[in-house]
Parts: C-alpha cells; sequence; structure tokens
C-alpha cells in the first residue's frame, strides 16, 4: 500500500503564510499553546487553527492510499471531517481512472482481498523480480505432487484390506483429502490475518503455533472416543488437522528467522541444514518412542494418560527455548524503552540488563506494566488524522520540520497519553525507523513541559536528533543490539509529502 501525500487543503502561495504564522511568538497568541480540556485532565497540544487557509470547493486530496489496482483518495471536508472515494484504476498507470462508489467495486474489493490472500506486502517492489515466474511454477509441482500423494495414500490403504467402494464421500482416502483440504483453507485464513505479526512477535506465534498443535492433536485423538461415522471423523480429524496445520506454519515461518539471527557469519544454509539434520534424528526417535508405548497397550485411556503427560512438557520446553534464545532484537517496546532512556540519561542498556529490569513484557515484544506506548508506525493515514481543531495546521506544520526526512512523525492531540504516529516513505530504510523513534521520544519528553509549543518542540527535538542519531545508533551497536532490523508489524502501508507528492499528483 502507497500512500501519496499533498497539500490539497492549502494553496501554494499560502504554506509560506502559515508557516510564518505558526512561528510567531507565544504571547502573539497567547500565554500557551498547550491547553487543557473542558472534557479531559490530560494535556494537549494546539495550534492555532484559524492560520489555515480555507479550502476550495474542490479541494485536492491531501493523501492517496494505492491499494493493489484500486485508489483511496482522502480530502478534507467541512461537512463530514475527513471524507474518502475510491477510484479503480483501468490500466495500471495513472492517466486512465474512472471514479467509482466510496466503497469500491466488487472486483475491486476482490483484488484487494486476492492480493492480501497470496502476495507479500508492497508486491511486487518488496521480492525479486524471479518471483512471480519461481512460485507459478512451484504451484504446479505442488499441485502435482498433491495428486500423486492422493494416488499413493489410496493404493497403500487399499493394500491393507481398507476397502473404497461405496460412495465416493465414504471412501476413506476422499475423508483424507477433505481432513487435509480443510486444514488448507484454514491455514490461508490465518495466515492472511496475522502474518504482519510473524515479524514483530516471532516467540510468542511460535508458543501460540505449538499450542495449536496440540489443540489439534487432541481433536484428533478424540476420534477414539465418538461414534466412529465418516461425519464424526470429519468434524474431529478435519478440525484438529487445521489446528496442527496453522501451527505448522507458524513454526516454519518464524523459524527461518531465527535461523538467519543464529547464522552469525553468514552460514545460514549450514546451520539451516544442521537444523533439519537435528530434527530428523528427533523425530526418529519420536517414532522409536511411540512405537514402544503402543506395543503395551492400544486402549484409549492409556493414550489419552502419555498425552496428558506429553503436552504440558512440550508446551514447557518451548517457553524455555523462546526465553533462552536471547536475540538482540529490536521490538518496538524494546526500541522505545531504549530511546526514552537515551533521550534523558544519553544511556543505552545492554539485553542483559534491560531483561533484568523486566521493563517489558513477555519475550519483549510487548509493553512492560506502567510503559506507555510509544510510536505506532506505519499506520494508515485515514485512522489517524482527522478534521478536528488544529488538525490541518498540525499537519502542516508536521510535514514541514520533517520536509527533508524518510519518515513524517505526527504527534497525537495529548502527546502524554498517545502515541506518536510515524508515517514511512517508501524508501526508508531500518535507520529511518531508528531516527523516528528517537525523535518521537525526545519529543515527548519536551512537551512534559507545559512551557513549550508544538512548533518549537518539533524544530528542537528534530535538531537533537540530527545531532544525536549516530552516537545513539552506536550505542545500540556497542551493546549488541541488532540495528539492521526494526521487528514491528508492517501492513506496507507507506506516504509521500511535500514537494515529492505535489508532482505525484
Amino acid at each position: 500500500m502507497l500512500y501519496l501525500i499533498g497539500r490539497g487543503h492549502l494553496s501554494r502561495t499560502s504554506t509560506r503564510t502559515l508557516c510564518s504564522r505558526l512561528s510567531l511568538p507565544a504571547q502573539h497568541h497567547g500565554t500557551s499553546c498547550r491547553h487543557k480540556s473542558t472534557h479531559s485532565r490530560s494535556h494537549h497540544v494546539a495550534v492555532d487553527a484559524q492560520t489555515v487557509a480555507e479550502p476550495t470547493a474542490q479541494a485536492r486530496p491531501f493523501a492517496i492510499e494505492r491499494i493493489g489496482g484500486r485508489e483511496c483518495h482522502v480530502s478534507w471536508s467541512e461537512d463530514s471531517g475527513v471524507e474518502k472515494e475510491w477510484r479503480e484504476l483501468s490500466q495500471p498507470t495513472e492517466a486512465e481512472e474512472r471514479a467509482i462508489s466510496s466503497s469500491g467495486t466488487f472486483v475491486g474489493r476482490l483484488s484487494a482481498w486476492f492480493r492480501q490472500m497470496f502476495l507479500p506486502t508492497n508486491y511486487p517492489q518488496s521480492v525479486h523480480r524471479s518471483y512471480m515466474p519461481f512460485h507459478v511454477l512451484q504451484f504446479v509441482e505442488g499441485t502435482l505432487g498433491t495428486l500423486v500423494s492422493v494416488l499413493c495414500n489410496q493404493a497403500l490403504l487399499t493394500s491393507v484390506g481398507v476397502s473404497a467402494e461405496g460412495s465416493i464421500f465414504g471412501a476413506v482416502a476422499v475423508q483424507w483429502i477433505i481432513k487435509d483440504g480443510a486444514g488448507e483453507v484454514a491455514k490461508l485464513f490465518f495466515i492472511r490475518k496475522f502474518s504482519p505479526y510473524f515479524d514483530s512477535h516471532p516467540k510468542t506465534f511460535t508458543l501460540s503455533g505449538e499450542v495449536l498443535v496440540a489443540l489439534g492433536s487432541g481433536l484428533q485423538m478424540a476420534t477414539l472416543l465418538v461414534n466412529p461415522t465418516p461425519l464424526s471423523f470429519l468434524i474431529c480429524a478435519a478440525g484438529g488437522n487445521a489446528f496442527k496445520l496453522i501451527g505448522y506454519a507458524i513454526w516454519f515461518t518464524t523459524h527461518i528467522k531465527f535461523i538467519r539471527y543464529f547464522s552469525q557469519q553468514g552460514n545460514t544454509g549450514d546451520v539451516a541444514a544442521k537444523d533439519e539434520s537435528q530434527a530428523s534424528v528427533a523425530q526418529l526417535a519420536g517414532y522409536a518412542a511411540g512405537i514402544g508405548l503402543l506395543t503395551l497397550s492400544h486402549d484409549p485411556s492409556y493414550l489419552y494418560t502419555i498425552f496428558a503427560l506429553a503436552v504440558p512438557t512440550h508446551l514447557v520446553a518451548t517457553t524455555l527455548m523462546m526465553r533462552c534464545a536471547t536475540f538482540e532484537l529490536l521490538t518496538i517496546p524494546r526500541l522505545s524503552l531504549l530511546a526514552e532512556t537515551y533521550s534523558r540519561k544519553g544511556d543505552v542498556m545492554p539485553l542483559s540488563r534491560l531483561e533484568a529490569k523486566r521493563a517489558t513484557g513477555m519475550f519483549g515484544e510487548f509493553y512492560g506494566k506502567g510503559q506507555g506506548k510509544l510510536v505506532s508506525l506505519a499506520p494508515r493515514v485515514a485512522e489517524v488524522v482527522k478534521d478536528e481543531e488544529g488538525e490541518r495546521a498540525r499537519w502542516a506544520l508536521c510535514t514541514e520540520v520533517c520536509r527533508d526526512e524518510r519518515y513524517l512523525l505526527y504527534p497525537p492531540a495529548a502527546p502524554q497519553a498517545n502515541p506518536a504516529s510515524v508515517f514511512l516513505r517508501p524508501d526508508a530504510s531500518s535507520d529511518d525507523m531508528l531516527r523516528a523513534v528517537l525523535h518521537a521520544a525526545r519529543l515527548r519528553s519536551l512537551l512534559a513541559d507545559d512551557i513549550v509549543t508544538l512548533r518549537e518542540a518539533l524544530k528542537d527535538s528534530h535538531e537533537w536528533t540530527q545531532e544525536h542519531f549516530m552516537t545513539f545508533k552506536g550505542a545500540l551497536d556497542d551493546k549488541g543490539w541488532r540495528t539492521d532490523e526494526v521487528a514491528f508489524a508492517d501492513q506496507g502501508h507507506r506516504l509521500l509529502w511535500g514537494a515529492e507528492a505535489e508532482r505525484a499528483l
């Protein structure tokens, strides 16, 4: 998703006027640009909205969100706040487009759903040029491989005396196929919903995936207790398989990240290969233990007793695995705490000290008790920017301060109680994300003083960030933190603003 940020609510000639008016001394507008709301005790940052030029009758959009073959034009409106208008591109270029209703056409919604379900975020910019042909051939390969597997399963079942005669839906092989197919469908929808969080919460999802596998295994074992009919088999087997396939998908995707973190000398292939060798030995040991235990009894109560002992042990082992995997990964809660500490004391904590203080939540992927959320990285424009009092002037002020940056820091009206929004340009790197979080931490620290104005705080915090960023990043590197990646749930929202947006519009 790509956003184009323009200044449709301001004329070109009014921008300088706005900036000059906003920079007037505080006494010209009152003793302070911060006030206490009559409805809340929290401090609010106010910007004189009267200095903003009135929008024309046909105001140009200040944001354009591109999602696949559709665009969402967001503009200011005096009547209804922020207006959204969907347009569908008839060609891949911007020249030929036709306006449609605000809800979009069925084809447009279907296209957006398809891209979210099957293609990576920011496709095709986010992948190698060979991604599409490779995966088309992989789809053909997988289809033919599954076909052969179905034939083999039926042959094996027939060879051991399981008849496939009768109704097609009563055949054992077909029931097995339906069981697996239901699990694959459930896995598709789960991945579409939660895949961005595999980057921001890899340990949490790994543990959750193992819990899902345990639930699925228990549901499949319930086939021993229910009436042995085709329907009961499908309900228990298909439901259990769905949980297990989702758990396996989570393990596979998060394990890729772990392999990369374990590889300290660029030896990812070797580490992954040895990991497969270790997994093969563990699987063989599991087969031997299972066969040995089954020689003693096949009674359902006996099987469930073993299951009740093995599952908790399994989950405890997974939890210990996640705790001992001490990767110096900069999650948003960790980075926020480090940036706030540095902005106040000029010090960066190593992972061991941060973990000892228990300042963040589980696995460092959640905010700790009493830790306020500092930033929201790459949110949706329409969900953040509202046509409220002072909103337009605040937007113009922020775009002016960040005009040369690859991030746009947009503080809320109550910066001490709510997180600041950080919009990213398409070419923003991990350094820009680190810089934005440090900027937000310094800004919040300055705004704690009731005397300072938003303009002064934004300008001073920006200058301070430019001066101290390289020192901050160097301190992170010295303490072992991975500064090449910021772990957050990237939904693919990107922005353009200032001169670039004017050219794009």
